[in-house]
């Protein structure tokens, strides 16, 4: 039996070493977000779509949008343990907590890092970009979008960005806004409001009678007044059906019967696979040095003929042909 039981060990161990010897390398992803997050699941299936299965990936999520700041530190120690477990050839950080919080640390090891997903400057994460970290930037189409919107709704003047108070949200207003509290585009006058609570969220869907549309590119990290997060699906629900204007948002999977009318996306499966490319061609050398970080801004329009015909809205025939119906 012992006899027995030291052969299926020595044969486990033999086939573990032969996966490892066939893999071409070994990838570490870390996700600022959690997996259930439609955006990191489309990033994974971009990725995994890349390196198939002659790389040995491994992911970890930080689950940042969810959890409490004060646990920030513990979850990015328990990923610095798997970084030293796996022992990758190149890391992948997407979103701008992996960045900023693993960004320095494994930079300093000498592991090429390339990020994706980041919408603040990546320069603001280290005191200089080091040699060996490079990525994708993802530019929310913010202005592109409301400018679109303006074709499809006309008569608009007034616009509201409503979004949560996540860093995400802040590196867009630095952005987007500076230091200006609107701005005015295409004859439209934007208004941005930030709020990190489920209860101020709603207050400002009820009182935006006065704006002819709303656009919410992040309401992910919204508390209720337990200080749990709210269901991203239930926010956007509860938004639509509550609004008293079209409700536009930047995320594929907002879009539906019972949710927004249209979003405006940079769709994360691309994002990931670009991301993924330019992992792979660092690995196989196929850049003489690790390339500069370029931006990710292509969108593609998804909308829903119930919420368009709830609002009495038509597309223009050059964005009705290139949409995605929901």
């Amino acid at each position: 039996m012992k006899y027995g039981m030291m052969c299926v060990v020595l044969l486990c161990s033999v086939l573990l070493g032969c996966n490892a010897h066939a893999a071409r390398g070994r990838i570490l992803v870390v996700h600022s977000y959690h997996r259930g997050l439609s955006w990191v699941q489309q990033c994974d299936r971009g990725i995994a779509s890349v390196f198939a299965s002659d790389y040995a990936l491994e992911t970890v999520y930080l689950d940042t949008k969810r959890i409490p700041e004060s646990q920030f530190q513990n979850r990015t120690e328990a990923a610095m343990e798997v970084f030293v477990r796996f022992h990758p050839d190149l890391v992948m950080l997407g979103d701008d907590n992996a960045l900023r919080l693993l960004g320095p640390k494994i930079a300093r090891t000498g592991t090429p890092v390339v990020f994706f997903g980041i919408n603040d400057n990546p320069r603001k994460y280290f005191a200089s970009i080091p040699d060996n970290v490079t990525g994708l930037l993802e530019r929310v189409p913010l202005f592109s979008w409301i400018r679109h919107l303006k074709d499809i709704m006309p008569t608009a003047t007034r616009a509201l960005v409503l979004m949560d108070e996540s860093p995400t949200a802040r590196a867009i207003v630095a952005g987007t806004f500076g230091n200006w509290e609107n701005v005015l585009i295409d004859g439209v006058r934007v208004d941005y409001k930030s709020v990190g609570s489920w209860a101020r969220w709603q207050q400002a869907v009820l009182g935006a009678a006065d704006v002819d549309f709303i656009t919410m590119p992040l309401y992910h990290s919204l508390k209720n007044e337990d200080g749990a997060s709210v269901d991203v699906e239930a926010v956007v629900r509860w938004t639509s059906a509550n609004s008293p204007v079209p409700v536009f948002a930047y995320q594929d999977y907002a879009v539906g019967d019972d949710g927004v009318v249209g979003a405006f996306v940079i769709f994360g499966e691309t994002h990931g696979s670009r991301a993924a490319q330019l992992a792979r061609d660092i690995l196989e050398s196929l850049s003489p040095r690790v390339p500069p970080a370029f931006m990710d801004e292509e969108g593609r329009f998804y909308f829903n003929r119930k919420q368009l015909k709830r609002f009495g809205l038509t597309l223009p025939a050059g964005i009705e042909k290139q949409a995605v119906f929901q």
